[in-house]
């Protein structure tokens, strides 16, 4: 094939083949779709992910009862280096130690535990994912506690608040039922797309006059008609 040479697509025949092997391709979006599901419900492990939240006010002026407007400023501008502390060894070895979690290290600890904070407060979410929910929740309790007792030795921080004390997930979190069934359904489409391109691509049946000009270089002299369809033939 010449670098000039296009590929043209006949929409109706597109149409054409979808309508004849209608049955095939629905059930190949079926099935893809089915597996994607009991896959999702009986192989991929269940997750559970247990949250608790806590809110971290830096005073300037210790004595003072109340919490001022360059108070809550500031801490806001800290709320990252919180972040980091909470994903820091000096409070996943504490955890893990304390809760004798023996299968888990530093790198299992950062990939179960996601620290995350609402905009423009001094709120931080600790998330704990698990495939035990009671795990979840311990670990994500035990954090706060080593981090409350761990932020005033670093940065000599008292005010720290428990927003949400994290609770036992009765839901999982992963996986997406919905979701994987979805990309199953996709993965169905994409193969019935791969199967109608090729049978576009194997089709050696001429139907009209103008395909037979673009494929023979040679006069046309007399058309059949098809008395079944009512349509003519070229010959």
């Amino acid at each position: 094939m010449n670098e000039n040479d296009e590929i043209e697509i006949d929409l109706s025949r597109v149409f054409e083949i979808i309508k004849k092997h209608f049955k095939p391709f629905a059930l190949i979006i079926l099935a893809a779709s089915i597996v994607a599901a009991l896959i999702t419900l009986f192989l991929i492990p269940k997750k559970y992910t247990a949250e608790a939240k806590l809110i971290i006010v830096q005073k300037s002026n210790p004595d003072s009862q109340q919490i001022s407007y360059n108070d809550l400023q500031i801490s806001q501008k800290l709320v990252n280096t919180y972040s980091e502390i909470l994903k820091s060894e000096a409070i996943s070895d504490e955890v893990i130690q304390n809760l004798k979690l023996e299968d888990l290290d530093t790198e299992g600890y950062q990939k179960i535990v996601k620290i995350s904070s609402v905009k423009d407060t001094e709120v931080i979410t600790i998330a704990v994912t698990s495939k035990d929910p009671k795990e979840a929740a311990v670990i994500a309790n035990e954090i706060v506690d080593v981090f409350r007792d761990k932020i005033y030795s670093i940065m000599n921080i008292e005010n720290v608040t428990v927003l949400n004390s994290a609770k036992i997930p009765e839901k999982k979190s992963s996986p997406s039922n919905i979701k994987n069934t979805l990309i199953g359904f996709l993965l169905g489409c994409v193969i019935d797309g791969c199967i109608v391109v090729y049978l576009l691509l194997n089709d050696r049946n001429i139907r009209t006059e103008e395909e037979m000009k673009q494929i023979f270089d040679y006069p046309i002299i007399g058309l059949i008609p098809d008395m079944t369809h009512g349509t003519g033939g070229a010959e």
